[in-house]
């Protein structure tokens, strides 16, 4: 569990370094957008959207309206933002998250959105629970429902491309979406569930993946080179806009009995995101799992949160130009990125494990 400071001397502290009330963070937190080298925004359980402008040295918290957890947030720009959540909660901004207004969803009140992305200022999508997918235009004013099996896919034609099948999807739960450029666009879930569209989202094409694992988090760099992570520790890399893919970390394959072994689990946690900006990758997942790569993803090593930290859960990572960003995770737990380096708020490191 991680040490905790008296509250009276925490307030006391807070007080003396800066003009505004910061937060003491320890609701768990699932999503974080950085928008700049010192500003990011992070969102998590019971609704809480929190701002930083020290590099997630200390917190705001900002008013969301709800009390339902917020799972992603996703800026266009500056000012103009969205957060996603359980019972298909949309939320958005337009002066840079100072204040947040629900707009209405199409997603029916049982199923969640786990991610949002952000294509432009009017162009965003989401996507959630059991094949969900929410889709605006219009910047928000309007919102429409593509759930599966809506959506139009097609499956992968291999050397035959004269040759294309329907795919029908229903019941996928959808983790993430990411749109490296706005005709180009991945969707991600369960069962090795990758989608891409080449035209915008008018119509979808399912990959191949040399797993049939759940994939939780994806991150495209250009139309053709991305890297998806999932169960078991896996982290795959295409450069070929996900035709083909080749492990980079953790299994593919189904466990056998003996992996399932508690030890055997912590050699390879559940990886939920990545992000690659220039030189700079990062993805984070179960234990206090982090991979870092220095090579603009061609190769990673593994490193661990400080003792005290070292079965924590990590949720999200987000990256910006300058080899910056910000991870987040359980009760509060926030760090800095600077390269390589993992710094916590309370200014513990990430350290390197041989495996």
């Amino acid at each position: 569990m991680p040490f905790r400071a008296p509250r009276v001397v925490v307030w006391l502290a807070l007080a003396l370094t800066s003009s505004v009330h910061a937060a003491v963070l320890r609701d768990h937190l699932y999503g974080v957008k950085a928008l700049s080298k010192t500003d990011a925004c992070a969102v998590g359980n019971y609704g809480a959207i929190y701002h930083t402008s020290n590099g997630g040295k200390t917190w705001e918290k900002r008013d969301s309206g709800i009390k339902l957890p917020l799972f992603s947030v996703d800026f266009a720009d500056a000012q103009h933002g969205w957060a996603v959540g359980k019972s298909g909660e949309i939320l958005g901004t337009a002066d840079g998250g100072k204040t947040w207004a629900r707009q209405k969803s199409p997603i029916d009140v049982g199923k969640a959105l786990f991610k949002v992305r952000a294509v432009d200022r009017r162009t965003v999508w989401a996507v959630g629970d059991w094949g969900a997918i929410a889709v605006t235009t219009d910047g928000g004013a309007t919102w429409q429902d593509r759930s599966l099996p809506k959506l139009q896919i097609v499956a992968d034609a291999g050397d035959r491309p004269d040759r294309q099948q329907n795919v029908v999807l229903e019941d996928v739960v959808l983790y993430d979406v990411a749109w490296p450029d706005p005709t180009h666009g991945y969707i991600a879930g369960e069962f090795a569930t990758v989608l891409a569209t080449t035209d915008g989202g008018a119509t979808w094409r399912k990959r191949t993946l040399p797993t049939e694992k759940t994939i939780f988090g994806l991150a495209f760099a250009s139309a053709d080179e991305g890297w998806a992570v999932g169960i078991d520790g896996l982290l795959l890399h295409t450069t070929d806009g996900g035709v083909s893919w080749t492990v980079q970390h953790g299994n593919p394959q189904p466990a056998t009995i003996d992996e399932l072994a508690f030890n055997d689990a912590l050699k390879n946690p559940g990886m939920y995101s990545v992000a690659v900006v220039g030189r700079t990758g990062i993805a984070v997942g179960d234990t206090g799992t982090i991979l870092v790569s220095g090579d603009g993803g061609r190769s990673w090593t593994r490193r661990v949160l400080p003792d005290r930290e070292r079965y924590s859960w990590l949720r999200d990572v987000s990256l910006v130009a300058g080899d910056s960003g910000v991870v987040v995770g359980a009760k509060g737990m926030s760090g800095a990125v600077q390269g390589g380096d993992i710094t916590l708020s309370d200014g513990g490191k990430a350290v390197a494990v041989t495996e």
